[in-house]
């Protein structure tokens, strides 16, 4: 998949928007984020010790642009380890999608 936007938001829903996918699920819902978001936080910069596991959101633009949004956040770039990671949650979300009833047709 190219050209996609996930956010992991602290509050608890993961979400994904793409020109293929578009959907919100509830964060505890999904088997593969956890790893994803443990692989993001093992990259956080080692001269930063303020930097704390609790985050606002988590925001990946595509493969190469990762951002840990709180008060003391930092970037990933171009992380190749992180993309298996990025593709098992891109799936498992498009499983949700598939999944989802189809809207009652309003009368």
């Amino acid at each position: 998949m190219e050209n996609f936007t996930i956010h992991i938001f602290g509050y608890g829903e993961t979400q994904i928007n793409s020109q293929d996918l578009s959907i919100k699920v509830a964060t505890n819902t999904l088997t593969t984020v956890t790893p994803l978001i443990d692989a993001i936080f093992a990259e956080k910069p080692a001269d930063n010790t303020t930097i704390i596991t609790d985050f606002h959101a988590i925001n990946i633009f595509g493969y190469n642009d990762v951002r840990w949004m709180s008060e003391n956040g930092f970037n990933v770039k171009d992380d190749a380890d992180l993309i298996p990671l990025i593709d098992a949650l891109i799936a498992e979300l498009q499983t949700a999608s598939d999944n989802q009833p189809e809207p009652t047709p309003e009368v």
